[in-house]
């Protein structure tokens, strides 16, 4: 770099972009393994996440140490891949407001603070235990679930396949 020859600069560029490209071709597999399994198991919507602003609200909570892997996870990438191929599939994506998701019991609905310690759930209401991010992940597919319920009772779902 310190050469400032044309090529020490192409090597920098190739080297810049060899982090997206790895990036992006993760994003793909993911994505695609997603669909496949959503489709082979008759799903008619996906449920995600809506992380807008997520950067922001996260970012003074990560070590300095951390904040180059937190700010380089391309998850709104993944989830435009999701979606595109979603909808080549015929299924649709639904992104859920993800407040108090791990903080939610799935038993009882009782949400507060306490019940998430790091990467713990435990109720305090009825002591139902298991690991926040699941419990995360679960409330966020019970919303999905109804979301699909709504759209079938609707008529503008079949309960294997999309009308779009």
């Amino acid at each position: 770099q310190s050469k400032g020859t044309l090529s020490a600069k192409r090597m920098l560029k190739h080297i810049a972009g060899k982090e997206k490209r790895l990036m992006r071709d993760v994003n793909h597999t993911i994505s695609k393994k997603i669909v496949k399994f959503a489709t082979e198991k008759g799903v008619s919507v996906i449920g995600l996440e809506n992380l807008s602003g997520i950067r922001d609200s996260t970012l003074p909570k990560v070590s300095k140490k951390r904040r180059h892997n937190h700010s380089s996870w391309a998850f709104r990438q993944l989830q435009t891949f999701i979606e595109y191929k979603a909808r080549e599939a015929g299924i649709i994506t639904h992104y859920v407001d993800p407040s108090y998701t791990s903080q939610t019991c799935i038993r009882c609905n009782h949400i507060s603070k306490n019940n998430r310690n790091r990467l713990s759930f435990r109720c305090e209401k009825c002591g139902y235990e298991n690991n926040a991010d699941l419990i995360g992940a679960m409330n966020i597919e019970h919303k999905t679930r109804d979301y699909r319920y709504i759209l079938e009772s609707q008529g503008c779902l079949s309960a294997t396949r999309t009308n779009a």
